[in-house]
């Protein structure tokens, strides 16, 4: 990794609501937490919350699966 992707995930994790999403998947690793659960537990819409992750989704720092 180089300094810009370390960058990006820094400016993912500069807004409280991702970062607050960011913890909560920490939380529950290994085994992940599904994203409407993550948005009651951060207290944002699911659409909103929807945004955020696709932000941290983008700077490498989550992944999605659907199941």
């Amino acid at each position: 990794m180089d300094n810009s992707d370390f960058l990006g995930m820094l400016g993912a994790l500069a807004q409280p609501t991702r970062l607050a999403a960011f913890r909560t998947m920490i939380k529950a690793a290994p085994d992940g937490v599904p994203a409407g659960e993550i948005a009651r537990l951060v207290g944002v819409p699911h659409n909103t919350l929807s945004a955020h992750l696709g932000v941290l989704e983008a700077s490498g720092l989550a992944s999605a699966q659907r199941d």
